[in-house]
């Protein structure tokens, strides 16, 4: 019987299949899910987003020096215009000192109104509604404390309570931008998506720059694509520093239109910006990844793995970047630490399983693939690669499941069908293994190997008619294998 003289040109018809397949195998996990040929890793979920949704935060000054309390005799009028000057000054505590004592001589409507601005910038909301709540009661007709007070609502999660305030403040004033852009801001986090949208059309007509991000964010969960790379580009343009904007965008383009190149641009600019975000960094390092940024890519995963130690997909990802910069004990170390985080996680032992077989160390590649096919068992990649380890180790039998599940999968997979014609001439099935090399001959005429193999079968079934022509097909696209299979013929079947 021949030995398998040709490991060496049935493993370059691997690799050579696997550099076509690369783009397709580095696919994303989903998360939790553990189905998929991939080698990368993944949280493609398109429910989800790397844009932490805040409005504007107001940021209080240091803690100044009090000033010295006014002489006794002044008037609320005056601890009120002293408050205004401090509040001018962002002086706050000073100032709220002062409206304090204002307004404990007599009610003033806008001395109430500061108090609460001044506890809603500490994020003392339940010290600032009922100042707003006397500000609006003495001044029925003031859209600005209104707002205020919608702003406090919101912050304490009285959702209702806060739209009923905003929409006040738009019946007082309909051209006050932000009670439109914070009305949007509560349909979208209420997940009301649809709702949004009119609001924050309004407050960006009335030019409120927020409200173009917080607009795609809309768009993007609407799955309306292409309205949220407006927004937010029209976002960033007026406000080119905006880190959520740039993320918001790259999601788009990650999770919806899968158009990894833009979103590679926009994650790399938006986590200059907002360094604070492991998902962000992680579809950094897959988008890098598939454009074959691996040192980009090895550097985001580290990233994201430093803001988020039980990240078991960036590992997953250090793995294939790792691997593809031939840096195996990295991989391998990066691909054993997601499985440790998460020991369902098919695609890493699919990864670690890659890895073992570039090295050609294909002993250890069997296990984790073994692994892999358990959690994935519709991976016709997995199947053919262990097929192929089952019959280097002359195990044919298991070779010929795995790679007749190849090809019940992928019926075009022209390198499985070779293979398992291989395995079934080792087992003397010789009919089954004409029927599968001619099947590979059939999608690629030109097949060396698939040709070189049906010339063994013919030189095991006596057939120098077979034999000879698979001999003559095989001179001109590959000499070598033609010498290989006429040195493996007896005399009798060469002449």
């Amino acid at each position: 019987m021949i030995n398998r003289l040709f490991t060496l040109s049935a493993l370059a018809a691997i690799f050579s299949f696997s550099a076509a397949a690369a783009m397709a195998q580095h696919d994303m996990g989903g998360g939790g899910t553990t189905s998929g040929a991939a080698t990368g890793g993944g949280t493609a979920s398109s429910s989800r987003s790397t844009t932490v949704r805040r409005p504007p935060r107001r940021t209080p000054p240091a803690r100044t020096t009090p000033t010295a309390p006014p002489r006794r005799g002044i008037t609320a009028e005056q601890y009120n215009a002293q408050g205004d000057e401090l509040f001018k000054a962002k002086n706050y505590d000073d100032a709220l000192e002062a409206y304090q004592r204002a307004v404990a001589l007599r009610p003033i409507a806008s001395a109430f109104y500061h108090i609460g601005w001044i506890y809603n910038d500490r994020d003392d909301f339940d010290s600032a509604l009922p100042a707003l709540q006397q500000a609006v009661r003495l001044n029925p007709n003031d859209a600005v404390s209104f707002s205020e007070m919608g702003y406090t609502y919101r912050n304490l999660k009285q959702y209702e309570q806060a739209l009923a305030a905003y929409r006040h403040a738009i019946d007082l004033r309909n051209d006050y931008a932000t009670p439109y852009y914070q009305i949007g801001w509560i349909y979208n986090e209420r997940e009301q998506y649809a709702q949004a949208v009119d609001p924050l059309k309004r407050a960006t007509a009335l030019d409120y720059t927020e409200a173009y991000g917080e607009l795609g964010y809309s768009y993007y969960k609407l799955n309306r694509s292409q309205e949220a790379i407006a927004a937010y580009g029209r976002a960033i343009q007026l406000k080119p520093d905006d880190g959520s904007s740039y993320l918001g965008l790259g999601d788009v383009n990650f999770y919806q239109t899968k158009d990894y190149k833009a979103a590679l641009a926009a994650y790399k600019q938006g986590v200059q910006y907002k360094d604070d975000n492991p998902t962000a960094f992680y579809n950094l390092a897959f988008s890098a990844n598939e454009y074959s940024q691996y040192t980009d890519a090895a550097s985001a995963a580290r990233k994201a793995i430093a803001l988020k130690s039980d990240y078991p997909e960036a590992y997953a990802e250090l793995g294939y970047a790792k691997r593809k910069l031939n840096a195996p004990t990295e991989a391998i170390s990066a691909y054993q630490q997601a499985i440790n985080l998460r020991p369902g996680y098919g695609i890493a032992y699919t990864g670690l399983g890659d890895t073992y077989f570039e090295q050609k160390q294909y002993r250890e590649a069997v296990v984790p693939y073994e692994r892999a096919i358990k959690i994935s068992p519709n991976n016709a990649r997995v199947h053919y690669n262990l097929g192929w380890l089952y019959n280097d180790q002359s195990r044919y039998a298991e070779g010929v499941t795995h790679l007749s599940e190849a090809v019940r999968l992928k019926p075009e997979y022209v390198e499985a069908h070779t293979e398992l014609g291989f395995a079934y001439y080792k087992l003397h099935r010789l009919p089954a293994a004409i029927e599968s090399l001619r099947a590979a001959i059939g999608l690629k005429r030109d097949y060396a190997t698939a040709h070189l193999y049906l010339g063994f079968v013919f030189i095991e079934q006596k057939n120098k008619q077979g034999a000879q022509s698979q001999y003559a097909i095989l001179k001109q696209p590959d000499p070598a294998k033609a010498q290989q299979l006429y040195d493996a013929a007896p005399p009798s079947l060469r002449n």
